[in-house]
């Protein structure tokens, strides 16, 4: 227990005397490395903890003296000189909420007329009362509005919203779908004809109930039309990403084909209405 005791005084008292003999150079370079770790150390403050300061400017610093705010000028200049880019992030405000609301009108307009197909389809059906007859040419007359409010609709956003006409006039399936409703548009004239015709009939009190083979022929026609309504908002999908986008094709050709469809569809279906018997 002494032996340790001195053993462990003899290191203590030499201790001081080993590190006096340490050459000058080395002890020279390892206060420098600890220095500069103490000057990275103190440099790195990213909070800015040891900050005396409580202002958010240096002792004698000048307003526009510090980094950041030579920065903001600059880009303030860059602004300036690029008024283009400074307005680019609300250039589109000024037709945002027309278009939303044109959007809007357009897709209510579908799911009006789907629910007027819908009505006439589970309404119409042979010896219909003079009560279903007036319902059926109510739902009829609900079909008309909300066909001109989507053709309406379609017609700003293709032209005023959107991607522009110049777009779509490019985009064969856009006339595609134009055929589409041109079809679905035709059809429907046979059921308001015959719907017009029997509503005339019993004001004038010349009623007569609706026979089984007009009542198929005109399930067939809602049929027709619910399908079309399926169909057209996929290719209204397609269309708006620029599938089969070609500006080689003539647009005025493809428009006049979707108006001659039209057109033709609509004297067959109108002359079929006018011209049906049982």
């Amino acid at each position: 227990m002494r032996v340790f005791q001195l053993a462990t005084l003899f290191l203590v008292s030499t201790t001081p005397t080993a590190f006096s003999f340490v050459p000058q150079s080395a002890r020279t370079l390892t206060d420098v490395s600890l220095s500069a770790k103490n000057n990275k150390l103190s440099q790195y403050d990213p909070f800015h903890l040891d900050h005396h300061e409580t202002t958010l400017l240096e002792p004698n610093m000048k307003i526009g003296d510090s980094a950041e705010t030579k920065a903001l000028a600059l880009g303030a200049l860059a602004m300036i000189g690029t008024p283009a880019s400074a307005s680019a992030a609300t250039a589109f405000t000024a037709t945002a909420i027309p278009g939303a609301l044109a959007a809007y009108g357009h897709y209510a307009s579908l799911l009006g007329m789907l629910a007027c197909v819908m009505i006439e389809r589970l309404t119409i059906k042979p010896n219909m009362s003079e009560r279903e007859e007036d319902f059926l040419a109510a739902a009829d007359i609900a079909f008309g509005f909300w066909g001109l409010l989507i053709t309406y609709t379609g017609y700003l956003r293709a032209t005023a919203y959107e991607k522009g006409f110049d777009f779509y006039s490019h985009e064969p399936l856009f006339w595609l779908k134009i055929c589409f409703l041109g079809i679905f548009g035709a059809s429907s004239f046979f059921n308001t004809t015959i719907i017009v015709k029997r509503s005339i009939a019993k004001r004038n009190g010349e009623f007569e109930p609706m026979s089984e083979a007009l009542a198929q022929r005109m399930i067939k026609i809602c049929n027709a039309e619910l399908f079309a309504i399926g169909i057209i908002p996929l290719t209204a999908t397609f269309m708006a990403r620029g599938v089969l986008y070609s500006d080689s094709i003539p647009w005025q050709a493809e428009a006049g084909l979707s108006a001659a469809v039209f057109v033709g569809l609509s004297y067959k279906y109108l002359n079929e209405a006018f011209t049906f018997e049982d």
